[in-house]
């Protein structure tokens, strides 16, 4: 079992599945599951394309005026269309595997920077501006949004995502998938997961207050129906309670770890340079009783979403990573 306990968007999950090892994750955040479980369980491109000519895309729906600062009329229709059909199927219990699929696409198609996105020119899909911010970059880039078609958007997209699976590797993910464990607790208290049955952990934790993810995600939670303001999030300003929280979170990792397994635990520098986490991180793992092996850096090359801020590689935010390796003894 491989375990992630701030799972996110779920990259060391999918990777333990296509690695055929059991994939455990866990997240404050209930958008994580949605992001993560469709991908263990993906369903046929026939399958998708039937089940998007099934949703009543003509069903009159209330929408929120001031998202048109993102999209289209029509286009915010049909987002609200989806959103209302698929948080009925949910609460109803009837949202199946092929729904579960068009919601994570959705899910990442709302705000983006090319016509592959459901919105106008913005911020990538994990940074979701606010209204006011989008009216500026709309007033500075002169631009208003255009008609994008919905379910050919996530069809278009399923076809990318899917594309290098066949049958045999549907096969093999859906059968590790099933074992997959998915928790929505806080990381320091995942009382789902017995003693002694992770072999692995491979997390990156919220570097202090640096990014701001409720703000980062509240267009995605509200398409889900969660009040973003309402998950509560560790996003502490000083190292020192950082630490304390952190070192919670080592404690708990070190019931579930079996005797020899590993973490390893990716942070990186802060504040321009001046905090440099993974010192705070050997003092939270010795303390929860495990044994530092080494700490290996990592310089970060230049990012799209650096880019897309106007940041110069090396400049400001968080430009190396930092692993800290444990060990079970």
């Amino acid at each position: 079992m491989v375990y992630d306990p701030f799972m996110g968007r779920g990259t060391t999950l999918i990777e333990a599945a296509l690695l055929n090892r059991v994939p455990a994750g866990n997240d404050i955040n209930p958008l994580s599951a949605i992001l993560v479980r469709p991908r263990l369980r993906p369903p046929t491109l026939e399958e998708l394309e039937q089940r998007l000519k099934e949703i009543p895309w003509n069903t009159p729906v209330q929408i929120w005026d001031e998202l048109l600062v993102f999209y289209h009329p029509e286009t915010l229709r049909d987002i609200s269309v989806l959103k209302e059909y698929l948080c009925r199927r949910d609460t109803a219990g009837d949202l199946d595997e092929i729904d579960d699929w068009i919601r994570m696409v959705a899910i990442n198609r709302l705000t983006g920077h090319s016509p592959g996105f459901f919105s106008v020119y913005t911020l990538p899909p994990n940074q979701a501006v606010s209204i006011k911010s989008q009216q500026k970059i709309n007033r500075d880039r002169n631009q208003v949004p255009s008609r994008r078609s919905v379910p050919n958007l996530i069809y278009r997209k399923s076809r990318n995502l899917l594309r290098d699976l066949n049958a045999a590797n549907r096969e093999e993910i859906r059968q590790v998938g099933q074992k997959a464990l998915l928790v929505n607790a806080p990381a320091a208290e995942t009382k789902p997961i017995p003693d002694g049955v992770v072999s692995l952990v491979v997390t990156s934790p919220p570097f202090l207050d640096v990014v701001q993810y409720a703000t980062d995600n509240w267009l995605r939670c509200w398409f889900i129906g969660v009040k973003a303001d309402q998950v509560k999030l560790t996003v502490p300003k000083k190292v020192e309670d950082w630490q304390i929280e952190m070192t919670k979170v080592f404690s708990e990792l070190h019931r579930i770890l079996m005797p020899g397994g590993h973490v390893a635990f990716e942070v990186g520098e802060v504040r321009k340079g001046k905090i440099k986490l993974e010192q705070t991180v050997l003092r939270c793992g010795t303390e929860a009783g495990l044994s530092p092996l080494l700490v290996l850096i990592n310089d970060q090359e230049f990012t799209k979403t650096a880019n897309c801020w106007g940041v110069e590689n090396n400049s400001k935010g968080t430009n190396t990573n930092r692993i800290v390796m444990f060990q079970k003894k």
